[in-house]
């Protein structure tokens, strides 16, 4: 395999050298017919988040807020609902005991940031209950989710209309103002009429329910969104607009990622490597479909938040392409060298996904740790996400030791993306 040392200088020569900085469980499902493999979870083992990219500590008032928001919702949902459709009066009564017994339960390790999301997430379970409810008997009011949906879109439009990026310092400005931009990006989806109100509730009871979900939603993003940026100004006495640097910023990390990409066009937008080796099977295969997919799935995504003026995130963006761009690198070597072909074995994924957990944990120890975790985040659902496909018997081998892998290798690629990253914003 090529060495990182090698694929640095190979980066270097397209214009970024500052980038050289439970029981046991079968894998398989229905498609796969690989040699008996099992692994237990707790050989994977778990994952400690990096520290909160977030350059302050995020108050607990906005959790407490959504925690009781959706205990009113609830309360006004009988515990034994009276409708007239039987089936529908014991959907809503599971619905209700289901959405009532989360808000007891704590998320997972997680940032702030994302445990508001899962929040928030809850906040609409609860509305959906009373919507439904109230549709179902009758009492559903289109008028009153259209006048909600229109006064979100309204306060929507003036937080946007004064969105100043202020800050202590542009790398500041990027690491609060993303996750803010997310939420308003995020606010502007849930605030579209689709679903629409049914024109007939009492007949469509749960698409009622889901477009009362989808307002409370949006209500909670943009409350979301304001207590973030009210929280940092709060705690830095000195701040001016970064707006200009960031998108001065944006503009010359977008050039910087696109000089790379050439360098690995001919890798992109495959469904299969273009290698003579036969990866059929191999954790290889799924390995290169995995980094050149995210790779283009990335590109397309900062280009979309630059043009909806999204300038932190497509700084965030532009780092994570350039990390993407040497793990697929590291890929393609890694490949042309033999690797990733091997037997798959309960070993070998349990090896990889310690190297993979390894990889993410020393970003921490690097001269830029927020930076470096908010570009590392893409990896941080995927080996999740990879756990949970082993818990619940649906994964095959190939896949998650050719997804831990990538983990692995782009994990190495983030402190130098994260430093070329600050060094621009400098």
């Amino acid at each position: 395999m090529r060495s990182r040392r090698d694929v640095l200088a190979g980066l270097g020569a397209v214009g970024v050298s500052g980038l050289a900085g439970c029981a046991a469980l079968p894998f398989g499902n229905d498609q796969s017919d690989d040699a008996d493999v099992s692994l237990s979870t707790d050989d994977i083992g778990s994952l400690a988040w990096p520290e909160s990219p977030f350059p302050i500590a995020v108050p607990t008032d906005p959790v407490n807020a959504h925690r009781e928001r959706s205990r009113e919702l609830l309360a006004a949902v009988p515990s034994e609902p009276s409708v007239p459709n039987g089936a529908v009066a014991e959907e809503v009564r599971s619905n209700r005991e289901s959405a009532a017994d989360r808000l007891d339960d704590e998320p997972g390790e997680s940032w702030p940031t994302e445990e508001l999301s899962v929040w928030r997430e809850r906040r609409k379970e609860a509305a959906c209950v009373l919507g439904t409810y109230r549709a179902a008997t009758g009492d559903g009011d289109a008028g009153a989710v259209i006048e909600r949906r229109q006064g979100v879109r309204d306060e929507l439009g003036s937080f946007a209309a004064g969105h100043e990026y202020r800050a202590s310092s542009s790398l500041e400005a990027v690491l609060a103002h993303a996750p803010i931009e997310g939420l308003l990006g995020d606010c502007r989806r849930r605030v579209r009429p689709a679903p629409a109100y049914p024109s007939d509730p009492v007949a469509r009871p749960f698409q009622a329910g889901d477009a009362v979900g989808r307002v409370e939603l949006a209500r909670a993003t943009l409350a979301d969104a304001r207590r973030l940026r009210d929280a940092y100004l709060s705690e830095r006495s000195e701040t001016a607009p970064q707006w200009t640097a960031l998108i001065d910023a944006s503009r010359r990390l977008e050039y910087a990622a696109s000089r790379t990409r050439s360098a690995v066009s001919d890798f992109l937008d495959r469904e299969e490597p273009p290698f003579r080796a036969d990866l059929e099977g191999t954790a290889g295969r799924w390995l290169f479909r995995r980094a050149s997919g995210y790779v283009e799935a990335k590109t397309e995504e900062a280009r979309e938040h630059r043009d909806d003026g999204q300038f932190a995130a497509a700084v965030i963006d532009a780092g994570q392409i350039l990390a993407g761009i040497e793990a697929l690198r590291a890929t393609i070597h890694g490949i042309r060298d033999g690797a990733y072909q091997g037997e798959l074995t309960a070993a070998s994924v349990s090896g990889t996904a310690d190297r993979a957990r390894e990889a993410i944990t020393a970003i921490g120890e690097g001269e830029h740790p927020r930076m470096a975790a908010q570009i590392v985040r893409p990896t941080l659902g995927t080996f999740e996400y990879v756990t949970e496909l082993i818990e619940d018997h649906y994964a095959d081998p190939p896949r998650v030791e050719g997804d831990f892998a990538w983990v692995e290798l782009y994990a190495r690629a983030v402190p130098a993306a994260a430093a070329f990253v600050v060094e621009r914003l400098e």
